[in-house]
Order: C-alpha cells, then sequence, then structure tokens
C-alpha cells in the first residue's frame, strides 16, 4: 500500500464529449412547433432542448446516436440557431420558446441548456408540466432557487439530474475505486485542476454564476464524490 496521497485530477472528458461534430447533412426544412407530431409508443424516450448553443449542440450531437432517447424539439430566443440545429439533427419541430418545449405533448423529458440564470425557472416549469429534467451545472445561481426547484421536483414527482458528467469518466471512476479497493494510502488532499478548452463569452460569464457556481461546482463535486 502506498504513502498518504495527493489525487492531481484534470479535466476528463465523458462519451458525449469525445463525440466529434459532423458536417451538415441534408434534411427537409423542419416546420415550426404548431404542427402536430406522434412519436410511435416504441419505448424511445422523446426529449425536448432548450438552448441552441454550445453546449445543447453537444447534447444533440449525443442524441443523435442514442437508440432509446429522441430529440423532438429545440428551442432557442434567436431562432435561426433552432432552426439550423433542428435541420442538423433532423428534429421536426423548432421555436423561439422554452415554454413550447416544455409543453410539447411528444417530450417526456427535457434537457436543459440554458444560461444558467434561467435554468432554476425552467426546471420548476417542467416540475408543473409533469416532465423529467436533465439540467446543466449549476441548478440555480444561488441557493434559495436551488432548493426551491429540487423541492419542486420533489413534490411533482419527476426526476431532476443535474450534468455533473466527471462521475461517469473512466478516469475518475478508476480513481473511486482504487480509493474503495484501498490501493493508495490515508487520503490527506484531494487537488482538482479544471481547463476549458477557451474562455467563455464575457456575455456567459456575465450571466453564468461565476467561476466558482459554473466551473469549480465539477471540483466540488468530484471532491465529494471522492471522499464519500
Amino acid at each position: 500500500m502506498f504513502s498518504p496521497w495527493i489525487a492531481v485530477l484534470g479535466c476528463g472528458l465523458t462519451l458525449t464529449h469525445r463525440l466529434a461534430f459532423k458536417g451538415p447533412v441534408s434534411a427537409p426544412r423542419p416546420h415550426c412547433v404548431s404542427c402536430d407530431m406522434k412519436l410511435d409508443d416504441d419505448g424511445v424516450l422523446g426529449v425536448g432542448v432548450i438552448g441552441a448553443g454550445r453546449i445543447g449542440l453537444v447534447h444533440l450531437e449525443a442524441l443523435s446516436s442514442c437508440e432509446s432517447a429522441k430529440a423532438v424539439i429545440i428551442s432557442n430566443p434567436t431562432v435561426s440557431k433552432a432552426e439550423s440545429a433542428a435541420v442538423k439533427y433532423k428534429l421536426d419541430h423548432f421555436t423561439a420558446d422554452a415554454h413550447e418545449v416544455i409543453t410539447h405533448p411528444d417530450v417526456e423529458a427535457v434537457w436543459i441548456c440554458s444560461p444558467s440564470a434561467f435554468h432554476a425557472d425552467q426546471i420548476k416549469a417542467c416540475a408543473a408540466a409533469g416532465k423529467h429534467v436533465f439540467c446543466e451545472k449549476p441548478i440555480a445561481t444561488d441557493l434559495k432557487e436551488t432548493v426551491e426547484a429540487i423541492n419542486a421536483c420533489i413534490a411533482a414527482g419527476v426526476k431532476l439530474m443535474t450534468a455533473l458528467q466527471r462521475r461517469f469518466d473512466p478516469n475518475f471512476e478508476r480513481v473511486k475505486l482504487a480509493i474503495e479497493r484501498e490501493e493508495v494510502g490515508s487520503i490527506v488532499q484531494v487537488k482538482l485542476c479544471s481547463r476549458d478548452p477557451a474562455p467563455p463569452p464575457f456575455e456567459y460569464v456575465q450571466g453564468g454564476g461565476g467561476l466558482f457556481k459554473d466551473m469549480a461546482v465539477h471540483d466540488l463535486d468530484m471532491a465529494r464524490f471522492l471522499m464519500a
């Protein structure tokens, strides 16, 4: 067994983030949300995506190769971005209004990929509509709204998951396993270092909750995950 150990971990990429973006595809232009659409009852989860920014497109890419889930509608305040994403990933519906994603009859779960300041209200709206939620971190930008959003989902009996994806990263899982198997000595410190490929836009930084709420939340989660 090794002596007391310091874990130095970098930012791992999940399978979702490893997926390469495909080039433009040839597809019919989708129509807007007012048209009817009904999925067959074939066990495929109908997903609505809020936000057609960078992370929204990452999730659409992952959903496009998922056999048990299908994106059916996407929203973005700049509706041209929603339309472009709908064309690329062959979605039948797009809209500028996030509420139309939440209330769409074929949507059973909503992927919230909007700026952080909108997360809590959108989570609560999903809960009120009886829709399960996958929300990009953070759940909210303050504690009160975080608790309210979580309690709304509990009261409505819907599932809420936040995108703390490092728990599923093979490298972090291996470190966790090493600790559980006592392959290392007593843990006295966990050091985590995170880096994004490039700085986010300034507009995103202004409303994203700041460095700790928007980025360091991953490191705080990993500290809890490894030391639990």
